[in-house]
């Protein structure tokens, strides 16, 4: 979430029970113990008050200078870096936002995640004895500011307790860190409160901008949480605002320093993470939403919950509920999959991969709901040149804006164009998410030779890996341009056509069984060729023999080439034939009918079609 702006300030005045940002994020997790693929996940969207967001992916390199400070450009903040500091990706702002860095996400060189932060809210009862305080932490830098010092998740916890104690915030945050060993979760309630939990292998957590950390036993010696102390005790603090939620010793902290009543704005999406990774639980089995509800932050999943589970989650807008947003009375309801994310991020930690490349990060730029998750191991020492382009303004380089214009263009109108786009990009994850684990054996196998091999393969990887999914966009943008522009009929939905997803000619055509062949065109052509020859020259009285070169014409059947060519599918005696840039169908030489939705394409050096052209095939009589 960024920095509250001034018309969010002037909004809050009339929050009467609670101070929050109106722009926010929501955060997930999975423990080890309850993966699919045995790894624990940290993950987060990042929402902004706009569609319209660049945002980058670098990698920030070791570093060893004294001297240096981290910067944040809008409060004036600034913290003293260490001599050395560790080598990290991160996924900044555009550096014409004007908010400063905001890192987002980071993987460092020793298996360490970063993710933050989501936003939240305290009671303006709480907030009196423990104000924020401007000019200190923030969203912008604490991300980047950890990720560049820290080896263990633990002490990624315990350096961001420590930077509250010395410096205080300017913000309400929630963080996720996370190694190989263990993942933690980080809360501040002020300036200077705060408490730190490690979170259980066993459960899942989907929150939105809502504190979320439950019971703690102040006299508990597990070392499974770190909070505030001091003049700053959080117990105290909580006693202090006077409306402490206590069970013996026990303190439930969320419900103490944030009320126990929710909003619907963030606890609905606490709501449809319990309902759709535990549907069984009783606070939300045969139940519908409520307000009334606090919704648990930690529960044990109905099965074992996957990456691809974990992305389809941050596309949820509540559909197969009464609060289907597409429905349009449900129009202003707040959902996981929001239009405003800039760029969502899911980690993954696995255990058997070495320590510099354990977290495969996958990187969404836009919007989840219409756009692709992009894989990238944190060993990288690079990223594609797209994820690189500067500045806020439009740009067809950028990686931002190829992703994004697809997500634009796909909700535009939802009712037609959107389950085509899911259905492709999904299918994308999936093939990615295979290829990512055949992978692992190369990784290995790089790293073993050297630290600088490994690095070298797993850069390489996330390039090539990145390319190919622009190259993807660029495809469907061009079928969705077609199909958006076909449809632009008014509101007539009758007459429009479904967005289906384009698959390439081959795909296609092996799906329903036809033997493709592209109709080549050829003619004869004269060519000249040079052809040694000997001859016989009378030299004295002696004949000798001399080489010479003669020209030789021949004809030879070349291939004509075609801006439009034709492509055959046969199948028994069914012979189709379509035309590239064309929709027409012919079958055994004669004009049948047109495509529906769009025609034989290219993009690059690929040829698709719509993604039912064979039961279209099969229809034609």
């Amino acid at each position: 979430m960024k920095r509250v702006k001034l018309v969010v300030a002037v909004l809050a005045l009339v929050m009467a029970a609670t101070t929050a940002g109106a722009f926010a994020c929501t955060g997930m997790y999975v423990g080890r113990g309850v993966s699919k693929e045995g790894t624990t996940i940290i993950a987060r969207s990042e929402d902004q008050g706009q569609g319209a967001y660049n945002k980058m992916f670098k990698v920030r390199p070791r570093i060893k200078k004294a001297g240096r400070f981290f910067r944040d450009s809008a409060n004036g903040f600034k913290y003293p870096l260490p001599t050395e500091t560790y080598k990290y990706s991160y996924v900044p702002d555009a550096s014409d936002a004007g908010d400063g860095e905001y890192p987002a996400t980071c993987t460092n060189e020793y298996g360490v995640a970063v993710v933050g932060t989501v936003s939240t809210e305290v009671t303006k009862a709480y907030e009196k004895v423990d104000p924020t305080i401007g000019g200190t932490l923030r969203e912008a830098t604490l991300a980047g500011i950890i990720a560049g010092q820290v080896k263990t998740a633990r002490q990624a916890a315990e350096l961001c307790c420590k930077l509250h104690d010395k410096y205080g915030s300017e913000e309400w945050n929630t963080l996720f860190f996370m190694d190989k060993k263990e993942a933690w979760v980080f809360e501040n309630y002020g300036g200077h409160t705060y408490c730190a939990m490690k979170l259980p292998a066993d459960k899942v957590a989907v929150f939105g901008n809502q504190c979320m950390i439950e019971w703690i036993d102040p006299a508990d010696k597990s070392g499974d949480y770190i909070y505030s102390k001091g003049k700053w005790d959080l117990f105290k603090k909580i006693e202090e605002a006077g409306h402490p939620v206590k069970d013996g010793g026990k303190y439930h902290v969320a419900k103490s320093v944030a009320g126990t009543r929710r909003e619907e704005y963030s606890n609905m999406r606490n709501w449809i993470g319990v309902k759709t990774l535990a549907p069984s639980n009783e606070t939300v089995k045969d139940k519908d939403y409520s307000d009334e509800t606090f919704y648990p932050f930690l529960y044990s999943p109905d099965k074992k919950v996957s990456v691809l589970e974990i992305m389809k989650l941050f596309r949820n807008r509540y559909e197969g509920t009464k609060y289907d947003m597409n429905l349009s009375e449900n129009g202003s309801r707040r959902p996981i999959g929001t239009e405003r994310s800039s760029d969502v991020h899911i980690i993954q930690n696995y255990k058997s991969l070495p320590t510099d490349s354990s977290n495969l990060q996958w990187l969404c730029m836009g919007n989840a709901e219409h756009s692709v998750f992009v894989p990238a191991f944190s060993g990288i020492t690079d990223t594609h040149k797209a994820y690189k382009v500067d500045g806020t303004a439009y740009d067809s380089r950028s990686a931002y804006w190829t992703f994004k214009e697809n997500a634009t263009l796909a909700q535009a109108k939802r009712v037609k164009l959107s389950a085509g786009t899911k259905a492709f990009w999904s299918g994308k994850e999936a093939e990615e998410q295979k290829a990512m684990e055949k992978e692992f054996a190369n990784i290995k196998k790089a790293y073993k030779k050297s630290l600088a091999a490994g690095r070298k393969y797993v850069t390489a990887l996330g390039i090539k890996t990145a390319q190919e999914q622009l190259d993807n966009a660029i495809a469907l943008n061009a079928a969705l341009k077609y199909i958006a522009t076909s449809n632009d009929k008014g509101s007539i939905l009758d007459r429009q056509a479904d967005f289906v997803k384009p698959v390439t000619l081959k795909e296609a055509a092996k799906e329903g069984g036809f033997a493709l062949k592209e109709l080549k065109v050829y003619k004869k052509k004269t060519f000249t060729k040079k052809v040694t020859k000997y001859k016989k020259v009378k030299k004295g009285k002696k004949y000798v023999k001399v080489k010479y070169v003669k020209k030789v014409k021949y004809t030879k059947k070349v291939v004509v080439p075609q801006d439009r060519p034709f492509f055959e599918l046969k199948k028994g005696d069914q012979i189709f034939k379509l035309q590239l840039k064309s929709r027409q169908i012919f079958k055994n030489g004669e004009y049948v009918k047109d495509l529906v939705g769009y025609g034989m394409y290219k993009s690059g050096k690929t040829i698709y079609v719509p993604g039912d052209l064979t039961e279209q095939l099969k229809a034609i009589k």
